[in-house]
């Protein structure tokens, strides 16, 4: 006997079965989503077509727009903040690279909703490998928000796994310079200089 519901099947990858009981439960969102995921995206318009009032169904479906390169209604300010990056990571994570692609591709529209897209966009790139593109998104992120210590700091993880050391340091030395406090940042480049002096040993 289990207890698992729609949400656990979902994180479990198990969207068959979790996309059969969102349906039970009239959550049509997650049942939405559970279509995409399976590449159907037919479902996915006609379960999002269900409840257009709901935020999160009408975001739903500009992606549909977007992963299609097709013209669509630019999302708001708040859907481009709560969705865009969990979008991206799902479509990653679900091997749908062409979809992320084109979501990516998009970029310049999610940003005239929320000027901090870029960033969104790096955050997901990185948290997938995606070093050297992440690294991309954050300069551009950086040209309006120059003072912004969380895109420093991810431009600083980008660039240690790209291994330039030199230029993570600087990055994150001027993420602390702008948040001397930021925990965050401060535990990186504790990381960041053992690694530095590891170098510098094999180097000796």
């Amino acid at each position: 006997m289990t207890n698992k519901c729609a949400k656990d099947y979902f994180y479990d990858k198990d969207y068959k079965t979790a996309l059969d009981l969102f349906v039970e439960e009239k959550n049509y969102y997650g049942a939405g989503l559970c279509s995409l995921l399976t590449c159907d995206t037919n479902k996915a318009k006609l379960y999002w077509s269900i409840n257009k009032k709901c935020p999160a169904s009408r975001w739903g479906l500009s992606v549909l727009d977007f992963i299609k390169l097709k013209d669509s209604k630019a999302p708001s300010f708040f859907q481009t903040r709560a969705q865009l990056e969990i979008y991206l990571s799902l479509l990653i994570e679900n091997n749908l690279i062409e979809w992320a692609q084109n979501l990516v591709s998009c970029c310049d529209t999610f940003f005239k909703a929320n000027p901090e897209s870029y960033k969104f966009i790096a955050r997901a790139l990185y948290a997938n490998g995606y070093f050297q593109l992440a690294e991309s998104f954050c300069k551009k992120s950086l040209r309006y928000f120059y003072s912004d210590p969380e895109a420093f700091l991810i431009l600083a993880q980008c660039q240690f796994f790209l291994a330039d050391l030199g230029e993570s340091l600087d990055s994150i030395n001027r993420t602390l310079a702008i948040a001397p406090n930021y925990f965050p940042a401060k535990l990186f480049r504790n990381i960041l200089l053992e690694e530095i002096e590891k170098k510098r040993k094999r180097i000796v």
